[in-house]
């Protein structure tokens, strides 16, 4: 059922991406902080390097990490109108993550599919110094955005579950 659900989801992403083989992909790198997230359940603080394949689509790798938990995932991220506006999207992502302590903790592995809406932040900036007590320069980010959803879980164990996210998420 579920490997049915994930075809299809991604048969009809397919079907909407205007993709261009020709286009130029580039790796970025992303942060994002708040309550979970839809890269990997499992993450108040995230890291991601994205690879912007078309203007409504990105591949991501991530590590994440909270209080006596982390996580790694990889995924897709499609954006319904584009990546440059407020949009709804759809995360696609297999994570694997560790919760608890060293001594008594776990592992859980699966599958995570996230629909949410990117709330586009404009103008937003941030400072820099290129050396120590060097003068203080500021640039805009290139994407600065707030994502609000909720993450469809279903773990190896055959177990599952719902999980709100709401993060914001900037790219330098």
């Amino acid at each position: 059922m579920i490997r049915r659900l994930i075809i299809l989801l991604l048969i009809v992403s397919g079907l909407h991406a205007e993709a261009d083989i020709k286009s130029n992909t580039k790796w970025e790198t992303s942060v994002s902080y708040g309550f979970l997230s839809e890269k990997t359940p499992v993450s108040m603080l995230g890291v991601s390097k994205l690879l912007d394949y078309d203007k409504n689509s990105e591949f991501y790798a991530t590590l994440g990490t909270m209080l006596f938990g982390s996580g790694v995932g990889l995924g897709y991220k499609y954006y319904f109108i584009d990546k440059s506006n407020s949009s709804i999207f759809l995360n696609v992502s297999y994570h694997f993550s560790y919760l608890g302590t060293a001594d008594d903790g776990f592992v859980a592995h699966g599958l995570n599919v996230s629909p949410g809406y990117c709330l586009l932040q404009k103008n937003k900036t941030y400072t820099y110094r290129e050396t120590f007590a060097g003068e203080l320069k500021s640039k805009n980010y290139k994407k600065s955005s707030i994502n609000i959803g909720i993450s469809f879980i279903y773990l190896a164990d055959k177990s599952g579950g719902l999980l709100p996210f709401i993060n914001w998420q900037y790219i330098r």
